[in-house]
């Protein structure tokens, strides 16, 4: 091989690594911001109507606020189920620790009511659609460890 060739290999070489190192710290940011700053998720299913559309809907949610204690009633939030660790749910925050719930225990079959006090660290969550949503009524207050960001946009797939 040449010097001539081998000066151009090395040329080419530094080019091809400066531009992987380039990629490699774009995915590295993109995966900090996704973790610990924002994320994007397609939310879809009964439980948040009319909030969002059954057929699906994007929405972008901050990921700080819950690890700052800063998620109150009201709030829409994702968490992790706390029957099924692998499903990511979306629920409006109905009371924080402290607070006082009362909720219908049934909405199907019963107007029947209960209240608790939600317990230090955790959140009381229900889909808007209380008819046809796994919540809290069902699987008791979350931790606060489950949270895993807070709503601040969202668009419809659907125009």
């Amino acid at each position: 091989m040449s010097l001539r060739n081998q000066k151009e290999l090395t040329i080419i070489a530094k080019e091809a690594f400066s531009k992987m190192f380039l990629v490699a710290k774009s995915l590295c940011f993109l995966h900090v911001t996704n973790t610990h700053v924002f994320t994007v998720a397609s939310l879809y299913g009964p439980s948040m109507l009319p909030t969002f559309n059954l057929t699906g809907d994007w929405a972008l949610a901050e990921r700080f606020s819950h690890k700052l204690g800063k998620v109150g009633a009201g709030d829409i939030v994702i968490l992790k189920s706390p029957v099924e660790p692998r499903k990511i749910m979306t629920k409006r925050v109905i009371g924080v620790e402290g607070d006082s719930v009362t909720y219908v225990v049934e909405p199907k079959n019963s107007d029947r009511t209960e209240t608790i006090v939600v317990p230090k660290g955790h959140v009381w969550v229900e889909g808007d659609n209380i008819y046809n949503s796994k919540d809290s009524r069902n699987f008791g207050a979350v931790p606060y460890g489950l949270l895993r960001g807070k709503m601040l946009w969202k668009e419809s797939h659907l125009r």
